[in-house]
């Protein structure tokens, strides 16, 4: 088989010929043009003594500079592999890329693309960028009036704001005092309900990662998103549901939702209402969200061999009692799993199996008549994602003490057929003789 990278290799190979380096210097678009992106940034990475910075330096600035490039391919490409050179490089590359700032906004969030890339990696690469200037300059198109753009930076410094030092740059220089008020001001800002989900995903990485730093330090940003849920603004109410859901998919965003008292169990109600009383966009959100707050499967930080924190089991218990109160919660989850709509259906199952993480959880289906007879019959599951989400719902159950002999049987029958197993019923015909 051909070795895919020998152009790759034969164009280094020109660049090594004095005589041919401002031929291939010239070459370098319209070889990024032909080329896979991943094999260029393939062989770059896994061979960076193919081409040492020292001596390609002028090929590594030629490329950063093609980030202003209008064919969206190449451009993509350029900020792929300036993403991803060595230390040394970028000196001198973060000085010349310094031209993209005078393009327009795709030019310049491209080049901003590859500063966040870089500074995400460490302090030294981030001090790097600091000291030439980017990380200002992104900061300052945060008063831009184009609202893309303004969304596109919202969204690259969200990367950054995830790392240790990323962070503590940000809180150190008052980029989050900055953002904080900018929510704040929303509400009186005409263009508020574009700009809210830029604002509350930015707003929710960082809380995912530092909950209960960001609660103590920044409640507005909280109050605006528990605001959001009390308004019930379609327009925005998807994206609060996804950042309530995501900041308290952790056990730390739990207990530090649950610090809140009040706040939070009005937040946890709305919540409810929205799957018992929504369209089945905004009830499929809602669902899902609930299911980040009562499920701790979802935290990376929480080993699965660690017992579930018994404060946590106790709440979580509190926050489904929120879903129903005539029927009762989990007769309600019993409906919605029941739901013809598949969507629906399978965000239902979702939240039940969030439920039976908890032993309260799966002594609810017990004593709910009808449920577990309903989740074994096969017949009623339409999709594939219903099938296998109702597959792993059932190995959980098998291993349960909440259940009869004859039900945990029946449970470990299921779940050895596995998920797609259909009965097969034979039919016996009979020809009468004449």
């Amino acid at each position: 088989m051909a070795d895919i990278n020998l152009p790759f290799r034969d164009f280094v190979e020109n660049l090594k010929r004095e005589e041919q380096r401002p031929t291939a210097l010239n070459d370098i678009k319209n070889f990024l043009s032909f080329m896979p992106q991943g094999e260029v940034y393939k062989t770059v990475t896994a061979d960076p003594q193919l081409m040492p910075v020292s001596q390609y330096i002028d090929i590594f600035v030629a490329v950063a500079q093609l980030v202003t490039d209008t064919n969206i391919g190449i451009a993509n490409k350029a900020v792929l592999i300036t993403s991803h050179l060595q230390f040394e490089a970028y000196p001198k590359i973060l000085e010349e890329m310094l031209i993209a700032l005078d393009y327009d906004n795709s030019a310049k969030c491209n080049a901003y693309e590859v500063v966040i890339n870089i500074a995400s990696k460490n302090s030294d690469y981030l001090n790097l960028c600091n000291q030439h200037g980017y990380i200002d300059h992104m900061l300052s198109e945060l008063k831009s009036d184009d609202i893309l753009f303004k969304l596109n930076i919202l969204e690259l410094l969200s990367r950054l704001v995830v790392t240790p030092h990323g962070i503590s740059y940000l809180v150190e220089h008052g980029v989050l005092q900055m953002i904080s008020e900018s929510i704040s001001n929303l509400k009186n800002d005409p263009l508020g309900n574009i700009l809210t989900p830029g604002y509350m995903k930015f707003f929710g990485a960082i809380a995912h990662m530092y909950p209960r730093e960001i609660f103590k330090n920044y409640p507005v940003l909280l109050d605006s998103l528990f605001e959001i849920l009390e308004s019930r603004e379609q327009s925005v109410l998807p994206v609060a549901l996804d950042t309530l859901g995501f900041v308290g998919s952790t056990v730390e965003g739990k207990l530090s939702l649950a610090a809140l008292g009040s706040k939070y169990t009005s937040a946890v109600n709305k919540v409810c209402e929205l799957i018992r009383n929504s369209a089945s966009d905004i009830k499929i959100r809602a669902l899902f969200c609930m299911t980040s707050l009562i499920s701790t499967e979802k935290d990376p930080t929480w080993p699965k061999s660690k017992p579930i924190d018994h404060r946590i089991t106790l709440m979580t218990r509190e926050w489904f009692r929120c879903l129903s109160e005539k029927p009762e919660s989990m007769e309600a989850l019993y409906g919605i799993c029941k739901n013809p709509f598949p969507d629906i259906k399978l965000a239902g199952l979702n939240l039940l199996d969030a439920v039976c993480e908890y032993s309260w959880g799966q002594e609810l289906v017990a004593r709910t008549p009808g449920f577990i007879e309903y989740l074994l019959d096969r017949s009623v599951d339409y999709t594939k994602e219903c099938k296998e989400a109702k597959y792993e719902f059932m190995k959980r159950l098998c291993q349960s003490t909440s259940f009869d002999t004859s039900t945990i049987l029946k449970l470990t029958q299921y779940v050895e057929q596995g998920p797609f197993f259909t009965e097969t019923i034979m039919q016996v015909a009979m020809e009468e003789g004449d």
